[in-house]
């Protein structure tokens, strides 16, 4: 496949700090594409991203159109073998949907880890907890 680009992992020009991330999908409530406004029955979001500076964030979705979806079992590595070795996908910047908004409304569980570019390879140890402000 030799059109568009490889969407890719996250990338800033200077990255102070790198990490991680999961995200379990909430099994109730609306699917992604309702939130942003894909119809479900034409359109599987196969992932996200959250990027911008300091003047606002955008939401883009990257989806599948249900044409190159087969039917049952572990779809995704029978599409990329149906198109060399690639999943075809639409991104999609969404409009009028707040990013972090959407985050919320798709999460079970979360969890972002980040970590300043000078401790990268260097185990970290928590030896105390505390709170901001101090808890009673």
């Amino acid at each position: 496949m030799s059109e568009g680009f490889v969407w890719r992992d996250a990338e800033v020009t200077y990255p102070d700090w790198k990490g991680t991330a999961q995200l379990d999908q909430k099994m109730t409530g609306r699917s992604p594409e309702r939130t942003v406004g894909l119809n479900p029955d034409e359109w599987r979001i196969i992932g996200f991203d959250i990027g911008g500076g300091e003047t606002g964030h955008e939401l883009h979705v990257v989806a599948v159109h249900r044409e190159h979806i087969p039917e049952g079992g572990d779809v995704y590595p029978r599409v990329a073998e149906a198109n060399g070795g690639e999943i075809p996908a639409t991104e999609f910047l969404v409009h009028d949907v707040d990013p972090y908004e959407f985050l919320r409304a798709i999460t079970h569980m979360f969890e972002l880890r980040m970590r300043v570019r000078g401790t990268r390879d260097l185990p970290i140890r928590i030896t105390r907890q505390s709170d901001l402000p101090p808890q009673q």
